[in-house]
């Protein structure tokens, strides 16, 4: 039994070396070409909190590909830790249309927070009977949670149909299986797991990079995720990198786990997207992200 579970060991990590990547210079400005989005008609809100070492790791990477891309500072809104309590979140919306975030800009938000679920409240929605919702910071024990239906709304005030939406929480799946969910022509939700999952760490011994779903999404925008070589990245490019790699890394770490904890072998992250754009009934053109060329 003993040798049976060095072999084993042995032989997942021949495959994790397998695996591993190489980091790509992202240190490109924005073209001027008219496909890619006019740097002042970017906008970005980066939402922080719960594990300040991992999602400041995270959320840092993101700010600077974000910044040597050609986004403005200015147009950057980064909430963290005791910053993002539940008021100042679904308030995000007033503070870009405040500022001047027009149809055709593109707006990304970034959440990386603990993610949980409930029994479904009204309306009843959910396919599985579940609510899920993200942690935001609260100043007491008793402090109230954030709903997927209660995003909703705030989503909707924001005046832009190019949204994009990336949750990097556990069982963040479950923000887009519900019919009142966050699911709407005009924007793109990529979601670190499916509704029934945990997020891991990059690595479950060594967490200096963050979360797992996170730090490829990271490596994905700085060109790894360009597969058809266009010099863009679009979002839809970015979660096809982004899931293949979570789900080989977790799968690793999952049989890793699994020799000396039978049941950790389900918790593999499978990322998940939801695409409606431009359109629900039409979604076969990529949004842009980010200019590589």
């Amino acid at each position: 039994m003993y040798e049976k579970k060095i072999t084993i060991i042995i032989t997942v990590l021949l495959v994790f070396l397998s695996y591993k990547s190489i980091s790509v210079s992202s240190n490109h400005l924005i073209d001027s070409n008219e496909s890619s989005p006019e740097n002042n008609n970017l906008w970005a809100v980066l939402i922080t909190v719960g594990e300040p070492k991992l999602d400041d790791k995270n959320a840092g990477d993101l700010y600077n590909i974000l910044i040597n891309n050609g986004w403005p500072e200015n147009n950057i809104y980064y909430l963290r830790e005791n910053k993002a309590t539940k008021e100042t979140i679904l308030s995000i919306s007033d503070w870009l249309n405040v500022h001047g975030v027009k149809e055709n800009d593109l707006v990304l938000f970034y959440f990386s927070m603990h993610g949980g679920k409930k029994d479904d409240v009204p309306p009843l929605d959910e396919p599985d009977n579940m609510d899920e919702f993200i942690v935001p910071y609260k100043n007491d024990e008793i402090g109230d949670n954030i709903l997927d239906e209660e995003l909703t709304p705030m989503f909707e005030e924001i005046k832009t149909e190019k949204l994009v939406i990336i949750f990097e929480s556990c069982y963040s799946g479950g923000m887009i299986d519900g019919a009142n969910d966050l699911k709407k022509t005009g924007r793109i939700v990529i979601t670190s797991t499916n509704v029934n999952e945990t997020s891991y760490p990059y690595s479950l011994f060594f967490s200096k990079k963050g979360f797992l779903f996170a730090y490829y999404l990271i490596k994905g925008l700085r060109g790894r995720a360009d597969k058809n070589n266009d010099g863009f990245i679009s979002a839809e490019e970015s979660y096809a990198y982004t899931k293949t790699y979570t789900i080989k890394k977790s799968t690793i770490y999952a049989y890793l786990l699994f020799i000396f904890h039978k049941t950790l072998l389900n918790h593999i992250q499978h990322p998940q997207i939801y695409d409606g754009w431009p359109s629900e009934e039409n979604n076969e053109e990529q949004l842009k992200i980010i200019a590589i060329s």
